[in-house]
């Protein structure tokens, strides 16, 4: 062969790597485009009874409930905070000190949020049997359900818990947005 050749050869190589790679971000970049953040937020406690017996995620529903209602108006302003913050470093002209009040918002709305859902985390594992503390322990080191199964469904495919859909099927109501003019 000669060094030409050897040369072309390398270089669609190269190309054909470099196509793959950029194919991938692409294409993780498109997948994410419905999301506002990225990464969604977890919905709460509900993690917790992903892996119980349909029967006892029933006998937990008051407490999940009632968890999900506390911590949603926190979960919807730091969803709020994380909004301001991504307007804020693309506008012009660019505003630092704003920007750094957003942060500072941002970062009181996430910590009232953990606070929150660490306490509820904590009430719910009191009413658990330590089986069932064991199977919620299990699901945190796999990093999901058993099952493979995205989000945070029973194992009958419905929901188990009051999550970005409640157990009557319907999601909570929208959060007004804020517009150009609120900002």
């Amino acid at each position: 062969m000669t060094k030409n050749r050897i040369f072309l050869l390398g270089l669609l190589l190269s190309i054909s790597i470099n196509l793959f790679f950029v194919g991938g971000i692409a294409f993780r970049i498109a997948s994410f485009q419905g999301e506002r953040f990225g990464r969604p937020l977890p919905p709460n406690v509900g993690w917790i009874v992903r892996d119980l017996e349909e029967s006892r995620r029933s006998e937990l529903e008051p407490q999940l409930r009632e968890s999900f209602s506390e911590i949603f108006p926190i979960r919807r302003e730091m969803m709020n905070a994380q909004r301001q913050v991504n307007n804020l470093m693309s506008a012009q002209p660019f505003d630092a000190n704003a920007l750094n009040a957003a942060f500072a918002e941002l970062r009181e709305a996430n910590i009232r949020y953990q606070a929150l859902s660490h306490d509820q985390t904590s009430e719910i594992l009191v009413l658990l049997s330590e089986e069932e503390r064991q199977a919620a322990l299990e699901f945190v080191k796999r990093g999901g359900p058993r099952d493979g199964r995205d989000g945070f469904r029973g194992r009958d495919g419905g929901t188990g818990f009051p999550g970005p859909r409640g157990l009557d099927g319907q999601r909570p109501p929208p959060s007004p947005r804020p517009t150009d003019t609120d900002l």
